[in-house]
């Protein structure tokens, strides 16, 4: 065990944590999760050195990757995970941070980042690992810090173990020894809370090992050699898991390697080199730990070095000499130039040893500096300040919404005001001035335009909004109705019919705004996300079309259209709010009555589906362009038209049938009709 890192039990912990987290999976597709997990489970990515075992399960994930399009974003998920944790391990650190966007990139394409909130945060974490070992120390913090903010959601104490976990391996390399234990010891107490398999059984024998390593840092070695034999004890007492022996061996070497260490620095070092020639004799193995070996070897040669052993001592050195592709780390490195260093001066070759003593300066330096850049950031102060900026940024946003707010309530009120002052002062003056009542309604007309434009920009999005537009429109409807009232009473009263085109042209007026306000009432009320649980009973959907055929005949009378209906069944039931279903059957036949020349043919149907019912109404009009898609669907959309006579359109009816339909969990969308026109379709649950 090298004297400056954790255990390499955090590597076998990810890739068997990753394999768990891996098996959960609902896709029944060509490559489903469940053949996924059986190709991450078969490859150890962190320690394995079967290498072609590891390349063959890349390619057949990759090749799943590729080649099924039908994948879900929870399998996609899966398989970048899977990816990102062969690149990790093996050093290529951009190509794993790619692989690390891309899991988020799965999680947010999802669109329900609640039910995979777990995956969100295990996605922060690889990033934050990745970034932190290409030493981009404030981003990972940041992504570290993004998935501390789900905890309070994941109130699962074992998954949060998490971040505990991080954190110790923050503190421990800043050499902030004390700090760590205490994280150390939390995650322990959280894992211990974890449905108890072979992954929550590994990490609790490398925590406690972790823990004696930090009282070793601070020179509490009693307490490190409790907590090591506690390690110990505990790998003894689980090494029953069927397939899993071999693990536990390594953490055996692993765990006499660091006891050997200490005793080393009691200078008992007989012990020393008993323990640390098991750790050799075991981490030696082909296929076992061949990083952790080194560093056994470097405290044995320590050792050596120390009872003046110097041909003990030159055989380890040559032994590391032909291992030097697994010295990647720089502090190993590093002890192996001091020692060499140490040896040639106890020979007497000062001229090699200063040779070896300028490395292992130089590389002293590239150390410190790694050390001086990651200590600089106090990891608690820093996270205090990301939550309070977090928090900063919260109020900046809440505070421009609002500040949006206050602006729209005070047009809103002064419009109001306005329409009021000018419909008082038209009541006053009665019919002699019909043409400050022309101009009033034309006031009001330009008022509702106004409205209809600040709508249209405002795209209702919450409660609030809704309410604000709700009040504003119930205090609209209330003045305009009066103009509508005042209006028809003096066309009564006008009886040589002086005024009465003009009067019946303001009328007609306000019978458009006020149809223009219920829509917006009805929109703001129709929220896409609107439960309409409480009010679905069952209800014949046959009978609801046709009333609705029946109220919109004589719209169609008046063009002289037929509307026809056609159903394979006398009676349909479905659990709906009727109502509202009426009101969107009732739109698309006004819509296509609208939108068709006279004596054109409306054909409405409704077919029972496997779970489903459905509905079209088909017509021959003028049909929609294709640059309009599904455009027509947004509230106060600018893909609107006047109608075949000049009826006038809103850009509300059609929003207005999405959120219904949507809030049954059911689906709506037009087709191109193959005889000229269009047909609307939408479907709704049994």
């Amino acid at each position: 065990m090298p004297s400056n890192k954790i255990p390499f039990n955090v590597t076998i912990w990810l890739s068997v944590f990753f394999a768990v987290l891996m098996s959960c999976s609902t896709n029944q597709d060509k490559h489903s999760n469940a053949v996924i997990d059986s190709l991450v489970f078969a490859t150890d990515w962190g320690y394995s050195d079967d290498e072609s075992k590891k390349e063959k399960s890349l390619k057949k994930l990759q090749h799943a990757l590729d080649t099924d399009k039908s994948l879900s974003q929870k399998s996609r998920y899966s398989i970048y995970n899977g990816i990102y944790f062969y690149h990790f391990f093996k050093g290529n650190f951009e190509k794993a941070l790619f692989y690390a966007d891309s899991m988020l990139y799965a999680i947010e394409a999802t669109n329900n980042k609640k039910k995979y909130i777990k995956e969100l945060a295990a996605a922060y974490y690889c990033k934050g690992d990745v970034l932190f070992r290409l030493g981009a120390y404030e981003q990972a913090y940041k992504n570290y810090f993004l998935a501390k903010k789900l905890q309070p959601i994941i109130v699962d104490k074992c998954a949060n173990s998490s971040y505990s976990y991080r954190i110790a391996m923050i503190l421990f390399r800043q050499s902030k020894y004390k700090e760590a234990t205490h994280y150390f010891r939390e995650c322990l107490q959280e894992v211990s809370t974890c449905k108890q398999g072979f992954t929550e059984v590994f990490k609790q024998q490398e925590l406690l090992n972790n823990i004696a390593l930090c009282y070793s840092r601070q020179a509490k070695l009693d307490s490190a050699l409790i907590f090591y034999n506690k390690s110990m004890d505990f790998v003894n007492a689980n090494d029953t898991l069927s397939g899993k022996s071999s693990y536990f061996m390594i953490a055996r070497g692993v765990l006499y390697g660091n006891m050997g260490g200490e005793f080393l620095k009691q200078k008992k070092y007989k012990q020393a080199e008993s323990l640390l020639k098991k750790s050799i004799a075991i981490n030696g193995r082909q296929g076992f730990d061949s990083v952790d070996v080194i560093t056994a070897k470097i405290k044995l040669i320590n050792t050596y070095l120390e009872t003046s052993q110097t041909d003990s001592a030159y055989k380890y050195l040559k032994s590391l000499e032909r291992s030097n592709q697994n010295m990647e780390v720089l502090n190993n490195v590093q002890a192996y130039h001091l020692l060499y260093s140490k040896y040639l001066n106890e020979i007497g070759n000062s001229k090699d040893a200063f040779t070896h003593l300028q490395r292992y300066t130089t590389l002293t330096d590239s150390v410190q500096k790694q050390l001086d850049k990651l200590k600089s950031t106090n990891i608690d102060e820093r996270f205090r300040n990301l939550s309070n900026e977090n928090e900063i940024d919260a109020l900046k946003r809440e505070a421009e919404i609002q500040q949006r707010y206050l602006y729209i309530t005070m047009v809103f009120i002064f419009m109001a005001v306005v329409i009021v002052a000018l419909i008082y002062s038209y009541w006053r003056r009665s019919k002699k001035n019909v043409t400050l009542l022309t101009e009033l309604n034309n006031e009001v007309s330009l008022q509702k335009d106004k409205l209809e434009e600040a709508f249209t920009k405002l795209g209702i999005s919450d409660k609030e909004k809704d309410t604000i537009l709700r009040a504003v429109a119930h205090d609209l409807r209330n003045p305009i109705v009066g103009i509508s009232s005042l209006t028809k009473l003096m066309i009564l009263e006008d009886e040589q019919g002086v005024n009465t085109d003009k009067l019946t042209l303001i009328d007609g007026a306000c019978n458009n705004a006020l149809t223009l306000i219920d829509d917006i009432i009805e929109a703001a009320e129709n929220k896409e996300e609107v439960d309409f649980d409480g009010k679905k009973t069952q209800a014949d959907v046959i009978e609801i079309v046709k009333n609705a055929i029946a109220l919109s005949s004589y719209r169609a009378d008046e063009k002289q259209q037929k509307i026809t209906f056609e159903a394979p069944i006398a009676k349909l039931e479905a659990h709906i709010y009727a109502q509202k279903v009426a009101r969107v059957i009732s739109n698309l036949i006004n819509n296509a009555i609208k939108f068709s020349e006279t004596g054109q043919a409306i054909k409405v149907t409704v077919e029972k589906l496997s779970e489903t019912v459905l509905f079209k109404i088909a017509d021959n009009g003028i049909g929609i362009p294709d640059q309009y898609g599904n455009d027509i669907f947004q509230l106060f959309t600018s893909s609107k038209r006047f109608g075949t006579k000049g009826e006038k359109s809103y850009g509300l009816g059609l929003s207005i049938c999405k959120q219904i339909v949507s809030a049954h969990g059911g689906e709506i969308w037009y087709e191109s009709n193959p005889a000229g026109g269009t047909i609307f379709c939408f479907t709704l649950p049994l």
